[in-house]
């Protein structure tokens, strides 16, 4: 009787129901502890809002792109709207412009201090989950001030903003971002100094230089392996302009230095929304009032942002209708998650998978849209 080859490996499934995978699917290849490969499986979030657009008016579709990714809402108005705009040929007042960069920030914000609380969890320091999720009632409290919506703003309109900003909101916002800026010691402290925590994300999950780039790795992620590039340098829109910012960059390429470029961007965040209200101009926060009748001329555009997560960019197709004949998202956390995660994830300990993944900040929301 002929014999068979033993197989030396097996398959473990790591979600969709993993408290570490946030909604994603994939199977490792596992042997006995060491991973030796991963195979991704998205689409547990698919929704397939880029074809919805195509259904609804440009006014309407605001709604839409706040759930691309819920944890960053701003950056997705901010890209969808570009797009509108740049179709339209729309000028945005210069108050509008400076209101909705506020907002991006303080979305930016957001993002990296719920990633603070998830990273947290994920690496069993409980208590940073539960101080991180209460720092972050603040963001949306200030959020919630600003456009009456806590999660889903739908804040940002073609030609400005829905509604301007209400009287006490310099201070709650000045006062909430010192809040948070002494915070960050404390975090120091809890979390990114902890010995349980540096030994678990230093020399995980390395790619250099060439391999982010060739990857497809975009903000932070690109960033922690010394690439310096941000969208809102390199291709400067809104209010960017008008602040002094520094691009947060790190060298090692691995789970300790993505978080520190995290941990610094948030700094960085404070700073230009500081500027920004100190700057704040008078006038109009929108050009007009948009109605879901409105129609655009026809034309092809393509627009990007610099997302908490990365390259955020919008390619739009108009018609000359009220809706969008084509819209495609090109968000960060596809690739993040379709590519960079499976090529970290080779020859690492089964413990560090939740670890990897979680330093990429994938949004499986966007990945599926």
């Amino acid at each position: 009787m002929k014999k068979t080859k033993t197989q030396s490996w097996s398959c473990l499934p790591f979600g969709p129901q993993h408290p570490a995978s946030g909604h994603f699917y994939a199977t490792v290849k596992v042997k006995g502890e060491e991973v030796i490969g991963l195979e991704p499986h998205p689409g547990y979030l698919h929704r397939g809002l880029e074809k919805l657009m195509e259904y609804r008016s440009h006014v309407q579709n605001l709604v839409l792109a706040d759930r691309i990714c819920v944890l960053d809402p701003f950056s997705n108005e901010m890209g969808y709207v570009g797009a509108v705009e740049r179709i339209a040929d729309i000028k945005v007042p210069e108050r509008a412009k400076f209101i909705r960069t506020i907002m991006a920030e303080l979305g930016r914000i957001l993002s990296h201090i719920t990633w603070i609380g998830i990273m947290s969890m994920v690496m069993g320091l409980e208590s940073g989950e539960k101080i991180a999720f209460g720092d972050r009632e603040k963001i949306l409290r200030l959020i919630e001030i600003a456009t009456g919506g806590r999660i889903y703003p739908c804040y940002f309109t073609p030609g400005g903003v829905r509604r301007d900003l209400p009287g006490e909101f310099k201070e709650k916002t000045m006062k909430a971002i010192s809040y948070l800026e002494k915070q960050l010691g404390f975090y120091d402290s809890l979390i990114f100094r902890n010995t349980t925590f540096i030994m678990r994300t230093k020399g995980i999950g390395v790619f250099n230089r060439k391999r982010a780039i060739s990857l497809g790795a975009t903000g932070p992620n690109l960033r922690a392996s010394g690439v310096k590039s941000d969208v809102r340098k390199d291709e400067p829109y809104s209010a960017y302009p008008m602040v002094d910012f520094n691009i947060v960059t790190a060298k090692d390429g691995d789970s300790y230095s993505r978080t520190l470029c995290r941990r610094g961007e948030i700094v960085e965040s404070i700073s230009i929304i500081r500027q920004l209200l100190e700057k704040m101009p008078e006038g109009s926060y929108r050009i007009k009032k948009t109605y879901p009748t409105w129609t655009t001329p026809s034309g092809e555009v393509y627009f990007c942002c610099e997302a908490a997560r990365g390259e955020l960019c919008f390619h739009m197709v108009s018609d000359g209708t009220n809706k969008p004949y084509r819209v495609k998202v090109r968000g960060p956390s596809f690739s993040h998650t379709l590519s960079e995660f499976p090529y970290l994830a080779r020859k690492v300990q089964i413990a560090d998978i939740p670890v990897i993944y979680w330093s990429l900040d994938p949004c499986p929301a966007d990945m599926d849209r």
